[in-house]
């Protein structure tokens, strides 16, 4: 498709096509932010640590041996002599320990030669310790690549005169300071060097390193014969820690050299001897390293801030961790970056449905929901599955989504809303526009059936009136009427069907519904008299002509909606309760009355109107009669009026009805002493005298016939 200028704004008028745009747009850019608020996916990691909690550690037997506050005040010296060290692993040794792994560096030579001895010897006894190198990697311009790394492994003394192997005591941190990864080898010189937890796993499982049974490079995982640990980059893991700092039984270094034969002076206690006893460390995993905070050797990990606390995890316990998670295996994985882009779309493309089928207020409660389901699932899968989702991103997607499609419904809205309201200004008030936009409840064109209550008005004896006038005067006088019925319409909520010629056609209850229809409409009609008396007393006052109107209201069902030609058409009303408004409307002329309203829209209103019943008739056009009533306010009348008009009105038409025709004209001449000219009650006592004279059949039903529309 050619994108041109008409093609972009049919695009933007088809919401659906549209919200499509806005979701893969939003999802594009949400996969780009994302990579700008990298750490805040790593914070939502970490929560996710802090809701799953501490692990048990007991099947892992493994023991961290501290270098903490206390054994550097109980032993009064630092850095230890390395007969200390001798002694801490011979001790171990004796208590039955599996393997020692030792964190701290021992790359020189110390200042009592005597004192390494006694360590390569105790190291050579016990034939099961691994010691801590590290490669030391250092910034330099001057130098291609910037950097310039150098290796220091642990002195041959202790290394290859006693056959203890050595591994890297080198953690790597992410960009927020936190550890979260493991390196599992580190290349120096195309060739690779294990990390201490690494080399663990190897001495435990296979007896040490063996050629060939490696795969470095195996769809996304580090495979050590059967054992496949899924690689989070080149060469890391992601390390399943099992707490915060003490998770591990945990020992001090000062407590483990205090047997019978050490001397800790007034902290001596011989505890150790009642750990050899006691099998504290038989066949454990023993890691020895730094806790005390100012060796500085204590990091930031997922259980920094824990149940309240903050504290950081000592290094040594960051290796312990990483042995566990490879000697159980219960690696954390990550999504695929297909899954990873997939999920982002996806979500982008559920928030703008929900978006479109909900209004902007739900919609954000949806979309909220959408986000904390999501958030919930991604929980679900870490603790139970061991997968690390990404949320940054496709939370992103979905809120980029709802406020790319909320601002565009916001806009085709509010131009939507002015097309209508310049469509319909004419036909309605204000308020009722506003109302009907409010509620979303916009004009069915293709037509629909409804409950509502059309008035018509007309002018007696117009053409009279056009002829006697010039055409000047007629339109003048015509638009100064209009103007006033059309504003009462409109002040009352009613909607302008249509002018015919001096005709009014209003209709109440559409295009916006409202229950009241009936009582709007009855209000209308009486404030469009006192607005015609009015107008009569400026024309007097201008010694003008003036004219009548006759006012005919009618309540049921109808169909409403655009009718007419393809080339011209006009929303209106059409059905049997329509012609029958416009009927009422000229019955006026039969009895002399102003507003005559039909029995459905008296039931409608007759706990607020006083009407007086007019008579059971039978339209042209319709075998069912009607029964009619005369409109002669709302909420009350002055006494004469309720008096004479309502009720000696309806006793003589009570009397009419029961064929007593004397008594109902004697009522009925009691009425023209105070309302000489009442057209009703003339009528009906022409129809007594007449019915004196000429009484109707036997099978007379009451009913007057019209013969004229």
């Amino acid at each position: 498709m050619k994108i041109s200028k008409e093609n972009l704004v049919r695009l933007w008028h088809h919401k659906w096509a549209f919200g499509g745009v806005v979701a893969f747009l939003s999802g594009v850019f949400a996969l780009i932010l994302a990579t700008q608020f990298d750490t805040l996916e790593l914070k939502s990691y970490d929560t996710r640590f802090a809701i799953r909690g501490a692990m048990e550690t007991e099947q892992d037997d493994i023991a961290i041996v501290a270098i903490d506050e206390e054994s550097i005040k109980a032993l009064r010296i630092w850095p230890f002599p390395r007969v200390y060290w001798a002694r801490l692993i011979k001790n171990l040794y004796d208590a039955g320990a599996k393997l020692i792994i030792v964190d701290v560096e021992f790359t020189d030579v110390s200042g009592n030669p005597n004192y390494d001895l006694q360590l390569a010897g105790a190291i050579k006894r016990a034939e099961n310790v691994i010691l801590a190198g590290q490669i030391d990697t250092k910034f330099d311009a001057r130098i291609k690549g910037g950097r310039i790394s150098d290796l220091q492994p642990p002195l041959k003394m202790f290394t290859e005169n006693t056959g203890a192997l050595w591994g890297l005591g080198n953690v790597d941190e992410d960009v927020d300071g936190f550890i979260r990864r493991y390196l599992l080898y580190q290349p120096y010189n195309r060739r690779p060097y294990f990390p201490l937890s690494m080399q663990a796993y190897l001495l435990l499982r296979h007896g040490g390193i063996a050629k060939g049974n490696i795969n470095y490079e195996d769809d996304g995982h580090f495979v050590i014969r059967q054992k496949r640990i899924p690689k989070h980059d080149a060469n890391s893991m992601l390390v399943n820690f099992r707490g915060p700092a003490g998770t591990f039984p945990t020992y001090s270094f000062s407590s483990v050299l205090d047997d019978a034969d050490f001397d800790l002076g007034q902290e001596d206690s011989d505890i150790f001897e009642i750990w050899r006893k006691d099998g504290v460390f038989q066949d454990k995993i023993v890691f020895i390293g730094a806790s005390a905070e100012p060796l500085q050797d204590n990091k930031l990990t997922p259980f920094f801030k824990y149940r309240g606390r903050q504290k950081k995890l000592p290094g040594v316990e960051v290796h312990a961790n990483a042995l566990s998670t490879i000697l159980r295996g219960d690696f954390i994985s990550t999504q695929s970056g297909g899954v990873y882009i997939l999920t982002v779309f996806l979500l982008a493309g559920i928030a703008t449905v929900l978006t479109r089928l909900l209004k902007p207020f739900r919609g954000l409660f949806a979309v909220l929901g959408l986000i904390f389901f999501f958030l919930i699932i991604a929980l679900y899968v870490f603790i139970n599955h061991r997968v690390w989702v990404d949320v940054v991103a496709p939370s992103f997607g979905i809120i980029l989504s709802f406020v790319g499609n909320v601002v565009h419904q916001t806009l085709t809205e509010q131009r939507e809303r002015v097309r209508i309201k310049k469509s319909w200004q004419q036909y309605m008030a204000k308020d009722v526009i506003d109302a009907m936009l409010e509620d979303g409840k916009l004009p069915q064109f293709g037509g629909e059936r409804r409950e509502l209550t059309v008035l018509f008005s007309d002018i007696r004896g117009f053409t009279t009136f056009s002829e006697r006038h010039s055409s000047h005067e007629v339109v003048s006088r015509l638009n100064e009427y209009l103007t006033e019925m059309v504003d009462v319409v409109f002040k009352h909520t009613g909607t302008l069907d249509k002018f015919v010629g001096d005709e009014i056609m209003a209709v109440f209850g559409a295009p916006h519904y409202f229950k009241d229809h009936a009582e709007k409409a009855c209000l209308t009609a009486l404030e469009m008299m006192e607005r015609l008396r009015a107008l009569q007393k400026d024309w007097i006052g201008k010694k003008q002509d003036y004219f009548e109107i006759g006012i005919g209201i009618n309540s049921g069902k109808v169909i409403l909606g655009n009718l007419g030609s393809s080339q011209l058409f006009d929303y209106t009303v059409i059905g049997d309760d329509v012609n029958l408004g416009a009927r009422l409307e000229g019955a006026n002329k039969q009895y002399g009355t102003a507003i005559i309203v039909s029995e459905a829209t008296y039931r409608m209103v007759r706990k607020k109107a006083r009407a007086r019943e007019l008579d059971l008739v039978r339209v042209k056009g319709k075998k069912q009669p009607v029964r009619i009533f005369e409109l002669l306010g709302m909420n009350g009348l002055p006494q004469t009026e309720q008096d004479m008009l309502i009720e000696v009105y309806s006793q003589a038409l009570e009397h009419y009805k029961a064929l007593k025709w004397y008594q109902a004209l004697k009522e009925f001449k009691r009425i023209l002493k105070h309302f000489p000219n009442d057209g009703p009650t003339r009528v009906y006592i022409k129809r007594c005298l007449d019915f004196m004279e000429t009484p109707p059949s036997d099978n007379w039903d009451g009913v007057y016939d019209f013969k004229t529309k």
